[in-house]
């Protein structure tokens, strides 16, 4: 025969990541049926803020979009490459691992010719900057190779350029780069600035009178 209640209180304990919850009497006594307390919790994972989600799939989207520019540059460079070095991708691809977890054993992750190894490689540019700029500033013919290496360093962290090189004390008009930075930030972490107009934010960053700290509460 089952129990019949009279008045009762039911509470709840309810958090981020768990319920608690627990029957009693009007005098706060813990309530029994069938022999065992009326009391409990409920633990579950913790909800995701929109902001955290939305984090999560921008870097989704930037991880996806670094493979896909990488994966079109080894195709552009593939079949010149093959000519001199058909495993140098292979190389490339297999530089995290193991000794013993690689396809080829060597020691080589980069270049693995007779008369030129990492350690040359190493001797001649101690960073991929190093690289870059030898690139920009001599006229000889280099190897395709490290024409590769310092196209895939920049696609790969290539941030974004949105100002690079321009003078903004130059700038008759802001609007356009002011989309420009909302395009950036709608692409890349589906956000962006919200302004009353695009004249009124234009002649808030013009105005010199203004403190950044100003500027930013009058936006």
């Amino acid at each position: 025969m089952k129990k019949q209640f009279g008045e009762y209180y039911l509470g709840f304990d309810i958090g981020t990541d768990s319920i608690g919850w627990a029957v009693t009497d009007l005098d706060y006594n813990i309530q029994k049926l069938n022999g065992k307390a009326l009391w409990g919790i409920r633990l579950f994972d913790a909800g995701k803020t929109a902001e955290e989600r939305r984090l999560h799939r921008s870097t989704r989207r930037r991880r996806q979009r670094q493979i896909q520019r990488i994966d079109l540059l080894k195709d552009i460079f593939a079949k010149e490459i093959d000519k001199i070095d058909p495993g140098f991708y292979l190389r490339l691809e297999e530089s995290k691992f193991y000794p013993d977890d690689k396809t080829v054993i060597q020691k080589n992750s980069l270049f693995n010719d007779k008369n030129y190894t990492d350690k040359d490689y190493l001797a001649e540019y101690p960073t991929i900057y190093h690289l870059r700029k030898a690139l920009i500033e001599n006229k000889k013919t280099f190897d395709i190779r490290l024409l590769y290496l310092a196209i895939h360093h920049i696609i790969k962290y290539r941030g974004h350029f949105l100002f690079e090189g321009q003078d903004m004390n130059n700038v008759k008009d802001v609007k356009p780069l002011l989309s420009q930075v909302n395009q950036y930030l709608n692409d890349e972490y589906e956000t962006e600035f919200l302004f009353n107009s695009l004249d009124e934010a234009e002649e808030i960053i013009r105005d010199k009178s203004l403190k950044k700290r100003d500027k930013k509460r009058s936006s």
